[in-house]
């Protein structure tokens, strides 16, 4: 089959921006739980209020305007659409699979993101009420576990990122 390339000097400049996106084994370090305090009163229905939990917080912006597994940044978007724009570039570029690939492993990581963030919370919670039972080790033991799993997914996407980098190399220097 033949690749045709349209216009070279576009495609090198296509792929310098997507050389900029990277991944990053940030084990999810955004849902941890720094604090937990106690908030006085109760709510316009007479509830008392709940404690309120502090958590670690993002990675900078800029950081996570280039990382392309974190769930709170619009980079990996940017970088699916630098994708379709070498797709309109090369014949034939498999930039349907890429993004597949990319939207499965984008999906798993995501999930992982919410679960932990509730798990600590829980983790937290029962900490706070001193309610530290063995079902609060099983809560430690099961955000390892995604941990764990949520840096599989990143070396999965970054060995995605790679073999997109290779496989435009053969194409553009």
């Amino acid at each position: 089959m033949q690749i045709t390339l349209k216009d070279s000097k576009l495609l090198h400049s296509l792929k310098i921006q997507l050389l900029e996106y990277k991944t990053f084994e940030c084990k999810l370090r955004h849902e941890g739980v720094i604090n937990v305090q106690q908030n006085e009163g109760t709510d316009s229905a007479g509830v008392s209020l709940e404690p309120s939990i502090i958590n670690a917080g993002f990675c900078s912006h800029n950081f996570r305007s280039v990382t392309i597994n974190c769930a709170h940044t619009t980079a990996t978007v940017k970088f699916k659409d630098l994708l379709r724009k070498i797709s309109h570039e090369i014949t034939d570029f498999k930039v349907d699979l890429y993004i597949k690939a990319i939207d499965d492993l984008l999906c798993g990581i995501y999930m992982l993101d919410h679960k932990k963030g509730s798990l600590e919370k829980e983790y937290a919670l029962a900490e706070f009420y001193n309610k530290v039972t063995i079902e609060h080790e099983k809560l430690k033991l099961e955000i390892s576990s995604l941990v764990q799993q949520h840096s599989k997914l990143v070396a999965e996407l970054e060995l995605l990122r790679q073999t997109i980098i290779t496989d435009l190399s053969q194409f553009v220097d």
